[in-house]
């Protein structure tokens, strides 16, 4: 049983962990089976979700692949006796041991601890390009790949409604950031719309218009240089506009702008060309490395300077003695690291020796689209179908909980054999008086005025509470 949560706003904990990713719950697991073993402490996680999510799937969840539900696993039921907490965590104060975060109930609480183990994350950075953080789509969270797909979809219901000439640009989606992330996001969402298109009479599949765009001279940067052509190669030969070399300037009324002076005009900019450390580590007093926000650490896991407080994830730039350089923020070197901590901290309690950290990648995958992949495995390059069957075998086997990964080996099956839904999921509030749709805001170009004009415009037309309270019939 979990324990009641005290009264006071003032807890205590053995070991704290931030963050609910790769690196936090991978801690978090490690140290719950450590627990019912031999080791005697408190161990509380924090995460801003009550879920944890399996980001690989995010692409999937945008294309209609899987059901979204799916792609994350409830906490709770992942952890038995370690202490669980939705909140956010606010401030941490290294030296003092201690962290302030705000629960659900929006109060404060400072929770002290012996150790710390940090995985937060990382956070979208848009490098200051304007209109991009207000306009552009991002791919880091569920609600992130399902806004993605609703918005798809009400795209394509407002094309239907318009003659060609005046609908180009709500066809034309731009992906940027052309490392493994993007060109995955790209070649799946591409198949997506082309699929989906088919139920719209009036839009054909030559209408659609991707564009991946990337700033560099090459795609899939993170693998050999000619799984990186392939990639090039494939894409192109489904119809995709690789534009390479590229650095996008400016996104603002439904323009995307490049440096060499070509435009886009579209509603749909998903933007995957670079994170940065979550905000939570800027404050804490540490030792940097020149050009590198992430916290330093030792060969154990542990931030320089603190043999108290560690660091995972990407947050973490963790030496790689091997390559003599730093460890690369994927998620399965965050895997490794977490339970890895896991154990050091163990060990540091329990007074024995810690353990370096040695890891060296398995590969890399990523998916195309529909039967297509690429990526390297033990240094061998695959490409095609061999590489799209390896990223759904691993990531199907990494993916924790058998009850997910039945579920997703269905929605794999069912897309095998029917079209993608094309169902827009609107969480929306209606208007009390009008029954219109007062929304979230839409990203896009245009997108967010569009949907205010509309909604004031129903407001100014509908009579007042007043007009309507004297109008009303009296209830029998």
């Amino acid at each position: 049983m979990e324990p009641e949560l005290p009264n006071s706003d003032n807890e205590h904990t053995d070991v704290l962990i931030i963050g609910g990713g790769f690196g936090g719950i991978n801690a978090a697991r490690r140290l719950d089976r450590l627990l019912r073993r031999r080791l005697k402490a408190k161990v509380t996680l924090i995460s801003r979700t009550n879920f944890y999510l399996f980001t690989p799937l995010l692409a999937e969840v945008a294309a209609a692949l899987i059901d979204a539900l799916h792609a994350v696993n409830p906490i709770r039921r992942m952890l038995k006796r370690v202490r669980f907490i939705q909140g956010t965590v606010l401030k941490l104060d290294a030296k003092a041991r201690e962290a302030t975060y705000a629960n659900e109930n929006g109060d404060e609480r400072t929770l002290t601890y012996e150790h710390c183990i940090l995985a937060p994350g990382s956070v979208t950075a848009f490098f200051g390009i304007k209109g991009l953080e207000k306009g552009a789509f991002t791919m880091k969270t569920v609600g992130d790949a399902i806004q993605v797909r609703n918005h798809v979809v009400s795209l394509l219901e407002r094309a239907e409604s318009l003659p060609p000439s005046k609908r180009q640009h709500l066809l034309s989606f731009a992906v940027v950031g052309g490392g493994l992330n993007g060109t995955e996001v790209a070649g799946e969402l591409f198949d997506f719309v082309l699929r989906a298109s088919d139920d719209y009479a009036s839009i054909q599949r030559g209408d659609i218009r991707m564009v991946l765009i990337e700033m560099r001279e090459s795609l899939a940067q993170e693998l050999p240089e000619q799984v990186g052509s392939y990639c090039k190669d494939n894409l192109q030969s489904r119809g995709m506009e690789i534009w390479l070399s590229a650095r996008v300037t400016g996104y603002t009324n439904g323009l995307l702008e490049i440096r060499d002076g070509r435009e886009i005009a579209t509603e749909t900019v998903i933007w995957s060309a670079g994170v940065r450390p979550s905000p939570l580590i800027a404050g804490i007093d540490a030792e940097r490395i020149e050009q590198d926000d992430r916290l330093p650490t030792n060969e154990f896991l542990q931030v320089r300077g603190y043999d108290n407080l560690w660091a995972v994830g990407d947050s973490a730039a963790i030496p790689d003695a091997k390559e003599g350089t730093y460890m690369p923020p994927t998620a399965q070197h965050a895997v490794r690291q977490g339970r890895h901590v896991a154990v050091n901290v163990a060990r540091a309690i329990m007074g024995k020796p810690l353990e370096p950290f040695h890891y060296s990648s398995l590969g890399m995958l990523a998916t195309l689209g529909r039967y297509r992949g690429a990526g390297r495995v033990f240094g061998i390059p695959l490409t095609g179908f061999p590489a799209w069957f390896a990223w759904r075998t691993y990531y199907l086997l990494t993916l924790p909980r058998w009850d997910r990964r039945l579920r997703v080996m269905i929605d794999w099956t069912l897309d095998l054999l029917f079209p993608p839904e094309i169902v827009q999921l609107k969480v929306e509030r209606l208007h009390p008086e009008t029954g219109a749709d007062l929304g979230v805001e839409r990203r896009g170009g245009g997108g967010e005025n569009q949907r205010t004009q509309a909604v004031n415009a129903t407001r100014d037309s509908a009579p007042s509470s007043e007009q309507s309270a004297r109008t009303a019939k009296p209830a029998p």
